[in-house]
């Protein structure tokens, strides 16, 4: 059993400090608690082990999100009646995520996170870590402001910033505010880089002391998260040569639009054609040579947060290079092919407009009724 039963339900908002898992496990929401019943039943379908359950529960977030997005992908190819075995044996010790049968035709996938828009998570709950210790300094004589230039994997020690903050307002005593304003001071710390300012409060009253927040820390690249989960994952790590084989990549970066996978895929995009004769750094295409042929296409799976797929869509992109390549009815969504002539590739689509409630089997009315009511309000 995944979720512990013995659980105290409440009806708090996650909070900062708090693993995605704990939060789906205790929270009494209409949404968590049918969520919750997705996932169990998905897995009773699954043939499993306890490190997957230990993955789903992880207290590092990427690995939770990660094992989730594995399960969709396989009640999805379940519901389309495909025969799916999770980690198939073959002559290499590493195996993909699943080998699927087809009719008599086999296939494998392979499941990954588009890394930083999932890393982010992690960075935003050590950043909140920082934001909370200086929320608990009450009554302050000046508003904290924090800028984080660098986020590092370990926690901040709240002894060593409260005593470099207040070394910071020894050196603010005298100045106006609007003098304050350019005085910022780097607070360095393994790894860490946040440069703190002061703003002085109007009155002693005033209990908050955390100001203004700003983060330079990381610019998420999706494009490159992309190519990076493509080049991790090639068939030829698992041994495989000879068969089809599909990368499922889950991409949660809200401003990343799917007709970006054109320059990912390609390194080009010239409206209705990519033009291959001078292509930069790509997922297919590299120094005007196909690369990654054996990837036969792209599973792209966008915004797919179980608890939040409202936003969700998927789509096929097909290899045109590709050794191997799928049937453009295989799978019952979108999807995006190439005619080559010459050294242009013309754009191809089969727009399906498909729900991914039913691809899912799962009640949209009631999956958007009141997510966070709970039975008892």
């Amino acid at each position: 059993m995944v979720f512990d039963t013995d659980v105290v339900l409440t009806a708090d908002a996650k909070q900062v400090q708090e693993t995605s898992f704990k939060f789906l496990e205790r929270s009494s929401w209409n949404r968590c608690a049918m969520v919750r019943g997705l996932v169990s039943s998905w897995l009773a379908e699954m043939d499993y082990d306890a490190e997957f359950i230990s993955q789903i529960k992880s207290k590092n977030d990427k690995q939770h999100y990660a094992a989730l997005f594995e399960l969709v992908v396989y009640n999805f190819l379940k519901r389309q009646g495909f025969g799916v075995s999770k980690h198939p044996e073959l002559l290499k010790s590493t195996t993909p995520d699943f080998s699927m049968k087809v009719d008599t035709e086999g296939y494998f996938l392979e499941c990954t996170l588009s890394g930083n828009s999932f890393e982010t998570i992690e960075e935003e709950r050590r950043k909140g870590a920082v934001e909370d210790i200086i929320r608990q300094i009450h009554y302050y004589p000046y508003f904290i402001n924090l800028d984080f230039k660098s986020i590092a994997k370990t926690s901040v020690s709240a002894r060593k910033i409260r005593k470099f903050i207040d070394l910071v307002k020894d050196n603010s005593e005298g100045f106006s505010n609007e003098e304050l304003f350019y005085r910022r001071y780097l607070y360095e710390d393994g790894g860490w880089k946040i440069e703190i300012s002061l703003l002085r409060k109007s009155h002693d009253g005033i209990k908050t002391s955390l100001g203004v927040i700003e983060n330079d820390a990381k610019v998420i690249d999706s494009k490159k998260a992309i190519l990076s989960a493509l080049n991790d994952k090639k068939p030829s790590k698992y041994g495989i040569t000879d068969a089809p084989y599909i990368i499922c990549i889950c991409n949660n970066d809200m401003f990343f639009k799917e007709d970006e996978m054109y320059s990912v895929l390609f390194g080009t995009d010239n409206g209705t054609y990519i033009n291959l004769s001078y292509p930069e750094s790509s997922g297919f295409f590299y120094h005007r040579s196909p690369i990654n042929t054996t990837v036969s296409a792209i599973l792209f799976f966008k915004n797919t947060d179980v608890l939040t797929l409202g936003g969700a869509k998927w789509s096929v992109w097909h290899n045109p290079f590709a050794k191997n390549p799928i049937a453009y009815s295989l799978f019952p969504v979108d999807e995006y092919y190439f005619e080559i002539i010459g050294e242009n590739l013309i754009k191809k689509q089969i727009i399906k407009e498909a729900n991914v409630f039913s691809l899912l089997d799962i009640d949209e009315i009631r999956y958007n009724t009141d997510p966070k009511s709970t039975d008892e309000s």
